[in-house]
C-alpha cells in the first residue's frame, strides 16, 4: 500500500526527467532561447500532470471528489517543478553556463537596435546583467511551471469529473 501513496512522486520524477532530456538537447543543439521551446515545455507539463490524474482517478477509482484529485495533481506538479528547480541551478551555474551567455548577447543584440544603446554602458554593466538573468532563468522555471502545474491540475481534474459523471450516467 505504501508503494501507491508515493506515485506522485514517481510521475513528477518522470514528467522533469522528460523536460530535462528535453532542455539537454536543445542546449546542445543550441535552441534553448526560442520561443518555441516555452510552449513545449508547458504543453509536456500540462499534458504530464493531466494524464497523471486521469491514470490515478483509473487505478483508484475511491479517488472521487475535487480536493483528491486537484491535490494529487498539484503534488505532482510540486514534484516535477521541485526537480526542474534543482536541475536549472545546476544547468545555470555548472552544467550550462555559456547559455546565460548565449541569453546576454541575444539581449544586446536587441538592444542595440534601440537608438538609446550605449555599448560602453552595456559592457560595464555586464557582470551585473549576467546575475540578473541567471535569478531571472531560475524564478521563471519555479512561477511560471508551478503556475502551469495548478492550471494543469484544474484542468485534468475536471476532465476527470466529467469522465466519472459520464461513467455514471452510463450505468
Amino acid at each position: 500500500m505504501e508503494n501507491k501513496q508515493k506515485t506522485h512522486i514517481k510521475k513528477g520524477l518522470i514528467i522533469a526527467a522528460a523536460l530535462i532530456v528535453l532542455d539537454i538537447v536543445l542546449q546542445l543543439i543550441h535552441q534553448q532561447p526560442e520561443q518555441w521551446v516555452f510552449y513545449v515545455n508547458s504543453l509536456l507539463l500540462l499534458a504530464g500532470v493531466i494524464i497523471s490524474i486521469q491514470i490515478e482517478g483509473t487505478e483508484n477509482p475511491d479517488k472521487k471528489d475535487f480536493s483528491s484529485l486537484f491535490g494529487y495533481g498539484f503534488q505532482v506538479a510540486v514534484v516535477t517543478v521541485c526537480i526542474l528547480f534543482i536541475y536549472t541551478i545546476l544547468s545555470v551555474y555548472l552544467v550550462f553556463p555559456d547559455s546565460v551567455l548565449a541569453i546576454y548577447n541575444e539581449r544586446i543584440k536587441q538592444a542595440q537596435k534601440t537608438p538609446q544603446f550605449d555599448l560602453a554602458q552595456a559592457t560595464s554593466q555586464k557582470e551585473m546583467a549576467l546575475k540578473v538573468i541567471k535569478i531571472s532563468l531560475i524564478s521563471s522555471v519555479v512561477m511560471i511551471n508551478l503556475a502551469v502545474g495548478i492550471a494543469s491540475s484544474l484542468i485534468g481534474t475536471i476532465v476527470r469529473l466529467l469522465l466519472i459523471k459520464k461513467d455514471s450516467k452510463t450505468d
